[in-house]
C-alpha cells in the first residue's frame, strides 16, 4: 500500500483495493492502522471529475515518517 501511495502520490481505497487486488474492507483496515501509526495521513477530495456527478472520496498519501523510519532501517543495516 505505502508504494501504491508514493507512485501515485495519492489515492482513494477503490483505486488502491484495485491496484493490489484486494477487497475494499482489507485495504480500509490496513489503512486505519497506517494513519493510526503515523505513515499515512488522508482527506476528502471528489473523485474523477470526468465522472458524473463526481463522488465525495478520502484520499490517502504517505507521510514523511516513512522515508524517516525507511532512511533509519537501511542505517541500521551497515552497523
Amino acid at each position: 500500500m505505502i508504494e501504491v501511495l508514493q507512485r501515485k502520490d495519492r489515492a482513494y481505497i477503490a483505486q488502491i483495493a484495485n491496484e493490489l487486488g484486494l477487497s475494499a474492507r482489507l485495504v480500509t483496515f490496513h489503512l486505519s492502522i497506517l494513519s493510526t501509526s503515523g505513515f499515512v495521513e488522508s482527506e476528502y477530495g471528489l473523485s474523477n471529475p470526468r465522472e458524473t456527478p463526481p463522488r465525495a472520496v478520502r484520499y490517502y498519501q504517505v507521510t514523511p515518517k516513512v522515508d524517516k523510519v525507511l532512511n533509519e532501517f537501511v542505517a541500521s543495516l551497515g552497523k
